[in-house]
């Protein structure tokens, strides 16, 4: 494989990464765990999954790969949920992460019209609607970035 084709293959990983940083730009601005750095590489590892893929393997393993990206990032994902005390907290910062990885295996295979168009609505849901719902909620409401609704025991 020649060097040229392995800096096209770059490419899509760049892509990625910006797509991604807009993303995680909010979760740095929120002090979310999993912050504008986090989301970059995962993004970017994503993406670099499949354009290697592509390029060493072929098609099919490019999408058995795809799979274990998608089951690998739940652990990341899990790390990221904190239980506090009966709340649970950062799940919009684990699914904003599970969300980047799914633009990275966009981007990788070069969607880059549909990786674009699904930053955008992922930003508009981590923020346009985190917007509404502030701006909405009653003022003693609980931040819905910061908290789910308390656990009832059974």
């Amino acid at each position: 494989m020649s060097v040229g084709d392995q800096i096209e293959a770059l490419i899509p990983v760049a892509v990625a990464l910006v797509l991604s940083g807009l993303i995680g730009l909010d979760r740095e601005w929120r002090h979310r765990p999993a912050g504008i750095r986090t989301h970059m590489l995962v993004g970017m590892g994503s993406a670099l999954v499949i354009s290697m893929a592509h390029l060493q393997y072929g098609a099919d393993s490019a999408a058995r790969l795809a799979a274990n990206v998608i089951t690998g990032i739940g652990f990341l994902g899990a790390g990221v949920i904190v239980q506090h005390r009966d709340r649970v907290r950062d799940l919009t910062t684990a699914a904003s992460l599970w969300m980047v990885a799914m633009i990275g295996l966009t981007a990788g295979a070069r969607l880059y019209v549909m990786a674009t168009g699904a930053t955008l609505l992922g930003w508009f849901v981590i923020s346009v609607l985190r917007w509404l719902t502030k701006r909405h909620l009653p003022p003693d409401a609980p931040d819905p970035d910061q908290f789910s609704e308390p656990r009832h025991e059974v």
